[in-house]
């Protein structure tokens, strides 16, 4: 076996490293929202709609960047715990509006805080200008590989 493949493993591989980071990322909003009984992606649709209330939900679905059958689940667990509920659109009798409970508009700006502290966090791991380069990089990444 090649010593240099075996010393390097997975670290060669950007797929594994940007893993990493992901699960890092993900572990630290899950024990931080865990006491308001929400997930990280169930917060991602909360911070969407905080955004814009009201959203439809093929809008919601293409803001959050989740198809349409994953978001349907989140919905629902979302409204079992009380943090959305789902009215018909006035406009458009096809389409279903998405909206905040009054739980989660009193509850949003406290796990923005979360987020907000995360990336703080985040951004001071960067010397100078090294932190919009790697914002630039990472919206670049997630255009290019839908």
């Amino acid at each position: 076996m090649n010593k240099e493949v075996a010393l390097d493993g997975p670290n060669k591989y950007i797929c594994y490293k940007l893993s990493k980071v992901m699960r890092k990322v993900q572990r630290y909003y899950e024990a931080s929202l865990v006491h308001f009984e929400i997930t990280p992606v169930q917060f991602y649709v909360l911070s969407a709609l905080l955004s814009s209330d009201g959203m439809k939900f093929k809008d919601l679905a293409k803001s959050v960047g989740i198809d349409g059958s994953t978001l349907t689940g989140i919905l629902d667990r979302m409204a079992r715990g009380g943090f959305v509920e789902r009215r018909d659109d006035p406009e458009d009798r096809r389409s279903l509006l998405i909206y905040l409970t009054e739980k989660s508009k009193e509850m949003g700006p406290d796990m923005m805080k979360l987020a907000e502290k995360l990336d703080r966090d985040i951004k001071e791991q960067f010397p100078g200008a090294e932190f919009a380069t790697f914002m630039k990089v990472l919206d670049q990444l997630s255009e290019t590989t839908d």
